[in-house]
């Protein structure tokens, strides 16, 4: 049987997208995925149609997904929770994500219409009380603070 695995990097990633950022204190409640994609940790999540219902996109930002790695896998390999499973939802507290344009420390966030996180206002809904912890290029990981 050939080897699985034969080089390793000298340190893991410091983060990855949907982590919790630090120790301090969060709120995460408990949502079900009406996606019929999914939604894939790190991501915006949005007021789905019901009550405990969350969705890619829509009007009303609920908050971000956050990674669980025992999730099960998806059929397409991406890290997300299927439509119908139960995803914890940060709705306050500090998580990594990754961003859509460049973002810079202590600058306020606003999420696309697609359910992109970026720190470009132009088009893009605020995120009451939101804002960049670190700062990335475009497509690079950042920590997200929702107050």
């Amino acid at each position: 049987m050939p080897p699985v695995q034969t080089s390793y990097p000298g340190r893991p990633a410091a983060a990855y997208e949907g982590m919790a950022a630090d120790q301090n204190p969060a709120t995460v409640v408990s949502r079900t995925v009406e996606t019929a994609e999914g939604i894939g940790f790190g991501r915006a999540a949005f007021q789905g149609a019901r009550d405990e219902g969350i969705a890619a996109a829509g009007a009303v930002f609920r908050g971000i997904v956050l990674a669980d790695r025992n999730a099960r896998p998806s059929p397409s390999g991406a890290d997300l929770f299927a439509k119908g499973e139960t995803a914890a939802v940060m709705t306050s507290g500090a998580v990594w994500v990754v961003t859509a344009s460049a973002a810079s420390a202590g600058s306020p966030a606003y999420v696309t219409p697609a359910g992109a996180l970026t720190a470009a206002a132009s088009g893009n809904a605020p995120i009451a009380n939101a804002l960049f912890d670190t700062s990335a290029p475009a497509g690079g990981l950042v920590r997200l603070r929702l107050n």
